[in-house]
């Protein structure tokens, strides 16, 4: 069998081939994204399994690999592989689900503090020579947390949400017994959106939530709200987002766009006013990525040994 890792996996390259030597497969190994779909598709070539991050693949490339059996997501989504049509050819495809729970989580307040706290604005203050004038900041205690959608992440938010003394509010399609035990709300989405002081969003991205919040849902927000997609970019409408933000009236802080940084430099966003805006790092922790290349390998074990875990199609 052989294993194509069509991209880094953002590791020491000797410590990934070091555990995927535990497949005893033929491992290739590339030091760089690729460019191009006719890239994806020569290195994936004579593969029987093909290891990405969040490289897209398209439904035109799957149809050229004929001994493609699998497809081992290195990530928790997976709206870049054409699932329909890997279902149609009967490629597995396996993610990894939980891996960046508490990263994600924990850069959600981290940019949270960031805003209500004027963090950006407190450092050039004193590189430039200026005292405290103008940075007065809020407190997140007592304010009310938003939490669109309850999985493993947003269901962390929540509890450090509490832990920090916050009122949450939540919206999801099933509703955690522990959350509402624990004093989580549930409430329709209408309602999280005027309520809350800070919403977070954490719903994978399909058909159902792909611009779920547009200018409808944007408009709904208080005054001052600040709103923060760690999840998929393409969950908020960015036209709509960029409209809103200048006014001047919401805060957004954003890991995640509607394309994969970098952005180019005419990119809406970058202009728009009270945005604190990271690389898609939420996910991007040491421990993280190791628990990622652990579940990846796993996956690819059971799927060896005919009883796959983690399937998404």
């Amino acid at each position: 069998m052989k294993v194509a890792i069509i991209e880094p996996l953002q590791l020491p390259r000797e410590l990934v081939l070091e555990r995927f030597s535990s497949l005893n497969c033929e491992v290739e190994l590339y030091d760089t994204k690729p460019e191009s779909q006719q890239e994806v598709l020569e290195r994936c070539k004579g593969a029987d399994i093909a290891v990405l991050v969040n490289t897209p693949i398209t439904a035109e490339v799957l149809d050229k690999l004929d001994n493609l059996k699998m497809i081992a997501v290195s990530f928790t989504g997976y709206d870049h592989v054409d699932i329909e049509k890997c279902r149609e050819l009967g490629v597995t495809v396996c993610n990894v689900p939980e891996y960046s729970t508490h990263s994600v989580a924990e850069l959600v307040f981290g940019l949270v503090i960031a805003a209500m706290r004027k963090i950006l604005e407190c450092d050039r203050a004193v590189r430039e020579g200026r005292g405290n004038q103008g940075l007065m900041g809020r407190e997140l205690f007592g304010k009310t947390m938003g939490v669109i959608g309850t999985g493993k992440i947003g269901q962390r938010v929540c509890e450090i949400a509490l832990a920090f003394g916050m009122n949450v509010l939540a919206y999801s399609r099933t509703e955690k017994e522990e959350l509402v035990k624990n004093g989580v709300k549930y409430v329709p989405l209408e309602e999280l959106l005027r309520e809350s002081d800070i919403v977070s969003i954490h719903v994978p991205l399909n058909k159902e939530t792909e611009k779920m919040i547009g200018s409808k849902e944007l408009a709904l927000l208080k005054d001052g709200a600040v709103i923060v997609n760690a999840a998929r970019g393409k969950v908020i409408d960015t036209e709509a987002l960029v409209e809103e933000l200048e006014k001047g009236r919401i805060i957004a802080c954003l890991d995640v766009f509607d394309m994969e940084p970098p952005l180019p430099p005419d990119y809406a966003i970058l202009d728009a006013k009270n945005t604190i805006l990271t690389p898609h790092v939420g996910y991007y922790t040491q421990e993280a990525l190791e628990r990622r290349l652990e579940v990846t390998i796993e996956n690819i074990k059971a799927f060896l040994s005919g009883s796959p875990k983690n399937v998404v199609t």
